[in-house]
């Protein structure tokens, strides 16, 4: 059974957005400013569980369209670079 972790998005008192990494088992939250920083926590956090995971994302009813465009841009540049890096392996091992 996957651990669930909770990734919710907000604003600080500057309005830069942050995400809150939430492990649902031991209620523990991680603050992580950016990307890079939530990458290398939740591949930390979810090793303890052998990956076995499921991310649920949630947002601040607060938070600023601006904000949310701008994390949007960024995950999706990191979902390329993900989907060019699967298909790397991939055909890496196909030979």
């Amino acid at each position: 059974m996957s651990v669930k972790f909770i990734s919710h998005v907000d604003e600080n008192t500057k309005g830069e957005w942050f995400i809150k990494l939430t492990d649902t088992l031991n209620d523990e939250s991680i603050i992580c400013k950016d990307l890079d920083e939530y990458k290398i926590k939740l591949e930390k956090c979810s090793s303890e569980y052998g990956f076995d995971i499921e991310v649920v994302w949630t947002k601040a009813k607060g938070l600023s369209p601006k904000n949310y465009k701008d994390l949007n841009n960024k995950m999706a540049i990191l979902q390329k670079e993900y989907e060019a890096e699967i298909n790397q392996l991939n055909n890496t091992s196909e030979n």
